[in-house]
């Protein structure tokens, strides 16, 4: 059995991509329940763990780790191609029509791709009003009312920053919303 899935005989391009579509969102929902699982049971699973010794300490908290390692990168990596699939289906021929969970995938993956830009918008918004703006690494907060160079140029950073992810947000989505197929 190969790794990836391959089209079969006679299977359209959008039939295809949304084929994968479901795998992959099959993948991110065991991900995300192993994870969620995993975590909200570690310290009874920690208790488990932590008498053994030797080697088997090792093998089960080796064991714990990279299933705490694995299961959220499963579950971020299935959730990621599922909606670049399903967005890809949305833009192929396939044999049945879907319009309105052509919609749904449409409208989840503009949300997906144009939230970076809301969240750094949100933050120079948020400096603006209050007056202030932190970051975190290193740890420093400027005020408007005290130093306003820095203060306008972590403005500017968001501002930036913002600008740069809608742009390329933009070059992904405008040949496929207005194009002169349309959705398929």
């Amino acid at each position: 059995m190969p790794l990836f899935a391959r089209p079969r005989e006679n299977e359209l391009p959008g039939d295809f991509a949304r084929r994968v579509a479901a795998y992959a969102l099959l993948a991110c929902l065991i991900g995300l329940t192993g994870s969620v699982w995993l975590f909200m049971r570690l310290p009874d699973i920690w208790a488990q763990v932590m008498p053994l010794e030797g080697a088997r300490f090792m093998l089960a908290a080796t064991a714990l780790g990279a299933l705490m390692a694995v299961m959220p990168v499963v579950a971020a990596a299935g959730f990621v191609v599922a909606l670049w699939s399903g967005v890809d289906s949305v833009y192929r021929p396939r044999r049945q029509p879907s319009p309105l969970l052509d919609r749904v995938i449409v409208g989840l993956g503009l949300i997906v791709w144009f939230a970076p830009t809301a969240g750094g918008l949100t933050m120079a918004v948020k400096a603006i009003v209050s007056g202030r703006i932190h970051f975190v690494r290193p740890p420093r907060d400027y005020f408007l009312a005290t130093d306003p160079t820095a203060f306008w140029q972590g403005v500017g950073f968001w501002l930036i920053m913002s600008a740069m992810l809608a742009f390329f947000a933009w070059r992904y989505w405008r040949n496929k919303l207005f194009s002169k197929n349309g959705m398929t």
